[in-house]
């Protein structure tokens, strides 16, 4: 039998017997009892996670289609921070449900082997002790380490995992970092357990403020929390300054016990709802000092005002065909004129480009160009779909073909394309015993149910897409030759959005699906938009996409400045400068990295480095201005002691 928790944190993992403070050592012992006692699991039995079927896996997705919506910025966030490292992050439902995955495609075959996949279940009751289980049984966030699994083969793995919470304070998923060959001392786990609590919050917040959008919402930081997650509490109120509602970590931390909502904001705080409305029309984007009138505590806070619902605007996207695209860009024009010829002619489509350049836009664009204009456009994205998942999924199923099966079955993606188009994104990473179906299907127009006996037409166009190099997995096995000449017959290669010279006019037009779905209307400087255009993207469209749906869901003004950007674009390096068509080179854009730290630099400096005075100027709180100086390296004169005592603080 395995030893517990508490002997080998006092043993193995720290010299002395000294626990971490990221230990949770009685909740690992009690989580133990329960995975011996309640559960009754063998922890040397190796079982494989249990997986969602495909039907139970979209149905759990489109329950929760809101959340995940909300979620993914969180999600992508935390992977680009932690994916270096050789860390995957995943989202579950409220039930251990894996809903979102980001992994390295690397190590996909690893992460089916260990059960990270999309519709995996890491519920305690399944796999006992672990990072997401645990943390829903204790609704708090938990740090489990190699040997703390209960089941042995787990015991390489470390989870750090934190609950996300709605507006109602219940728990609706869970957000977990793992990586595979971890450090044996706990302690290395400290910054990933940081990031992913914050992005945790970060989710949570946002969940408070689409929910309470049609209301004035308070963000309030306490000043002197500079080295916090960056932990900002919310309170909503109405025009008459009633409470409607507070963030679950305010109502718990600095309110404790106090019943605020059904009061009116004079009762809590030293200022009036009209005061507060006052001052932030009055210098937009300012802090504003805020007393608690119980405790006489003093805190920072902003305030963003009422979405209220706009005229409906026409979205961009709702333009047929390739007219719904923003294409300046020499090499995407010439793309479409030669996709335009080929779009009717029974060819197999190949969109190439990296991840997030725009592929499926691309691809519905040709959808909208077509004949089928009229018939369905159907997307699969083969990565995003467990191997053991993806062959019903795409083709269907008769009733009793699987356990879990539907009583009248499904129709996969192919039959429900049929008369329309079929996308299938990240073609690359179909296996190897589907392409051969695949090819039946593109050669023969026909496809067989699992299940059924007989073949069942269909006509439809097929638009595929990748990042991956085909010819090169032709050439290692890992790809059918005879599917990769049908699909290498009409190629096409989208830029990546950094080597693009419309960028400035894709940002608008992206902008612009975004207000029209916000029901806002914001507008964007010149200097903001110069910045963007010379962010490299690596994330391509899809990034850009993310951080205006951000932007504009924080803008609490009339305009959008950088301040309302994710904090990840102030640290990246600017985009490569695009040759012009006469082969000069336009002037050199700064990134928006040298920019946010010399403006930092220059306010502190004309501030004679007195933080809240620079932080009105930037016009931030005084705790975002600490964590963008500590972001940017930026130290005090005579303060490096101080900021070395806060950096060990924090980690």
């Amino acid at each position: 039998m395995q030893g517990r928790p508490g002997d080998s944190l006092a043993g193995g993992h720290f010299a002395g017997g000294v626990l971490s403070l990221l230990s949770n050592e009685e909740r690992l012992q009690a989580s133990w009892r329960r995975s011996e006692e309640r559960y009754r699991i063998d922890p040397d039995t190796r079982a494989k996670a249990r997986v969602l079927s495909a039907a139970e896996c979209r149905d759990v997705r489109e329950h929760m289609s809101s959340f995940l919506r909300i979620a993914q910025l969180g999600v992508t966030r935390l992977h680009e921070q932690v994916r270096d490292s050789g860390y995957c992050v995943l989202l579950t439902n409220g039930q251990g449900a894996t809903v979102e995955f980001r992994g390295n495609p690397s190590l996909d075959g690893e992460f089916r082997r260990r059960g990270f996949i999309l519709g995996a279940c890491w519920s305690e009751g399944e796999e006992g002790t672990c990072g997401v289980g645990t943390a829903i049984v204790d609704r708090a966030p938990i740090l489990v380490h190699r040997e703390e699994h209960f089941r042995n083969h787990n015991n390489g793995i470390t989870c750090s995992a934190a609950p996300v919470f709605g507006p109602e304070d219940e728990l609706v998923g869970v957000l977990n970092a793992s990586a595979f060959a971890a450090p044996e001392n706990r302690n290395s786990q400290a910054v990933v357990y940081r990031l992913v609590q914050q992005n945790a919050l970060a989710i949570e917040n946002a969940l408070f403020v689409e929910a309470c959008k049609s209301a004035w919402i308070l963000s309030i930081s306490a000043p002197g929390d500079c080295w916090s997650l960056g932990e900002v509490h919310f309170l909503a109120f109405d025009d008459g300054g009633q409470i409607l509602a507070v963030s679950r970590r305010l109502r718990a931390g600095l309110f404790a016990g106090a019943a605020l909502p059904s009061r009116r904001l004079e009762d809590i705080f030293d200022q009036s709802a009209v005061a507060l409305v006052k001052r932030a029309h009055e210098r937009p984007g300012a802090p504003i000092p805020l007393r608690c009138l119980a405790n006489g505590l003093l805190f920072e806070a902003q305030l963003r005002a009422p979405v209220r619902e706009a005229p409906p605007r026409p979205a961009t996207s709702a333009r047929r065909g390739f007219d719904a695209l923003a294409a300046e860009d020499p090499r995407v024009l010439e793309s479409i004129e030669r996709v335009k010829r080929v779009v009717d002619r029974k060819l197999t489509i190949l969109l190439l480009g990296e991840t997030g350049s725009g592929k499926e836009a691309f691809a519905k664009a040709i959808h909208g160009h077509s004949q089928r204009c009229d018939k369905p456009f159907v997307a699969l994205n083969c990565a995003a779909i467990p191997e053991s998942l993806i062959e019903s999924e795409l083709f269907g199923y008769k009733e009793g073909a699987f356990t879990g099966a539907k009583v009248k079955g499904a129709k996969g993606k192919v039959q429900q394309a049929s008369g329309g188009t079929l996308f299938l994104d990240e073609i690359g990473d179909m296996p190897l015993a589907l392409q051969t179906r695949l090819l039946r299907v593109l050669a023969e127009g026909e496809v067989v149910a699992l299940g059924a006996s007989e073949p069942e037409k269909v006509d439809l166009n097929v638009v595929c897409a990748t990042h991956r190099d085909l010819a090169a997995m032709v050439r290692a096995g890992l790809f059918r030759e005879d599917l990769f000449y049908r699909l290498n017959a009409a190629v096409f290669r989208l830029p990546a959005l950094r080597e693009r010279s419309d960028r400035r006019e894709v940002i608008r037009q992206v902008l612009d699906e975004e207000l029209a779905t916000a029901g806002r209307a914001l507008a964007l400087p010149e200097g903001v938009l110069e910045q963007l255009a010379a962010y490299a993207w690596p994330g391509n469209i899809r990034e850009l996409r993310n951080a205006l749906r951000f932007a504009v869901a924080v803008c609490d003004d009339n305009a959008l400045a950088l301040a309302h950007f994710p904090e990840s674009l102030m640290v990246a390096a600017p985009a490569p400068v695009p040759q012009s068509l006469t082969g000069e080179a336009p002037p050199a854009a700064r990134s928006i990295a040298a920019d946010g730290r010399e403006q930092i630099l220059a306010e502190l400096r004309r501030c004679h480095w007195n933080i809240s005075a620079a932080a009105e100027a930037v016009g931030v709180s005084r705790s975002t201005l600490y964590r963008r100086m500590q972001r940017f390296g930026i130290v005090a004169p005579n303060a490096a002691d101080a900021m070395e005592a806060h950096a060990r603080l924090d980690h």
